[in-house]
Order: structure tokens, then sequence, then C-alpha cells
């Protein structure tokens, strides 16, 4: 798996949350408005047997009117995006391992929006018959 397959990787899993909110990978449209959720990678490590890349998970949520953060809607799209990041596992014969490093607040990350980031460390085993 190359960086471009790991962030589809995880782009379907936070697709499968059911949160109801557009999905955007590596940044949003200019001028959304709506709630929505950014997948985005950072360093890919193309390491001998392994590949690992970390990867941003954004959750934009508007602020209410009164500039405050609608954190009851934030904790529900925040759960159902986690539940599903950790089914992450091998599939087809692929080793695949999901790490959740944490989430933190990015407070003015877009203007009229709280964000919450979830930082996923992917880890995928390379194929060894490729190297014989």
């Amino acid at each position: 798996m190359d960086e471009f397959d790991i962030i589809d990787l995880v782009y379907n899993y936070v697709a499968a949350a059911n949160t109801g909110l557009t999905i955007y990978k590596d940044n949003s449209a200019t001028g959304v408005e709506e709630n929505h959720i950014v997948v985005s990678g950072m360093e890919f490590h193309e390491l001998d047997w392994q590949n690992k890349m970390p990867v941003n998970v954004n959750i934009f949520i508007k602020l209410y009117p009164n500039g405050m953060p609608n954190r009851p809607l934030m904790r529900d799209m925040k759960s159902k995006i986690r539940t599903e990041l950790k089914k992450i596992g091998p599939e087809n014969g692929q080793y695949r391992d999901v790490e959740l490093s944490g989430s933190v607040r990015l407070t003015g990350a877009k203007e009229n929006f709280d964000c919450t980031n979830i930082k996923v460390i992917i880890n995928t085993q390379k194929n060894i018959e490729d190297y014989e």
C-alpha cells in the first residue's frame, strides 16, 4: 500500500461511520459552510518491510450562532468515527495495523467551525514476494 491507498483506506472506514457529513480527501473545497470531515495524510515512511503513515481525520462542526461549540454533535461524530477506525485490520492476506494516536481540539482551524483532529497511524506490511 502506498500513501494514496492508505488515505483511501481511512476514508472508506470514516465513510462507514455513517455520520451523514460530507467527507473530503486532502482538504475541503473552498467556501464549505456545512459540517464536514477531511482525511489527509502526513509523512509517509517507506521502510524495508512495512509502510507507515500518520493520517489526520479532522471533523469540522459549525459553531452555534453565539460562537459556542456544538459539543453533543462533535462527541457523537468523534465516537462513530473512532469506532469504525478501530475495525481496520488485515484484509485479503495483507497485514494492516491501526493505532489511534489520540485526538486534539484544533481551535481556530477554520472560521465559524469547531475542529477535532483524530490522528491515526496506519502500518502495512509489504509483500515479501516482491523482494525475492
